[in-house]
């Protein structure tokens, strides 16, 4: 029996995502027919009941399997996706400042609110710097991270010959992503933490 749990709700689908699984299995419809015709078509074409000719059975590629029903569910789970579950999703990074005068911190509390997020209250994680197992942080932490910039001072030479210092905006620290850990790793990167002083939920 082929599993179909994986395929995305035909009735999430556009018409042409339907008419496009269709045509990933061997089915051709004409250009006219209905929604409720090519739904219809699409779920029997999933429970191997359809067969556009007697002689040309259909595809025997799993129902979900095809690029289009790929696309298809993709779009399906990201319109699932609230901008809360976005602004707290999980990513694994090393944090390096850039700013001298951060030299020697051992990390930083970074503070960021949005409407709507965290029923609208501030949001604070502590993010160690340097770290190279890496520390998961909420993407509206990490943006607030990565848009973070500082002022410098360059010297510059004017077109009489005279030196003077011009500012100028540079990132206040660089980001580097990392794969997410597995279950094991996950583990023993707590207990390192706990070791060394974190909380445990923070990681």
């Amino acid at each position: 029996m082929e599993d179909t749990t994986s395929a995305v709700p035909i009735n999430s689908m556009t018409d042409e995502e339907i008419r496009q699984e269709l045509t990933d299995n061997g089915v051709t419809l004409h250009h006219k027919t209905g929604t409720k015709k090519l739904a219809s078509t699409l779920a029997d074409v999933r429970n191997k009941e359809y067969k556009e000719d007697p002689e040309k059975p259909i595809s025997s590629s799993l129902p979900g399997s095809t690029e289009a029903s790929r696309a298809a569910k993709a779009k399906h789970l990201a319109a699932m996706q609230t901008p809360e579950k976005r602004a707290m999703k999980l990513t694994r990074v090393v944090v390096v400042p850039n700013d001298s005068s951060m030299a020697n911190y051992p990390g930083l509390i970074f503070t960021v609110g949005a409407s709507g997020i965290n029923n609208g209250q501030m949001i604070k994680k502590f993010v160690p710097f340097n770290n190279e197992e890496g520390w998961h942080v909420p993407q509206i932490i990490l943006d607030q991270i990565e848009n973070a910039q500082m002022q410098k001072f360059k010297t510059v030479t004017r077109a009489n010959g005279e030196k003077v210092l011009e500012p100028y905006n540079a990132k206040k620290f660089n980001v580097q992503i990392l794969p997410p850990l597995n279950k094991e790793e996950l583990e023993t990167l707590a207990a390192a933490n706990k070791a060394a002083g974190f909380s445990v939920g923070a990681t």
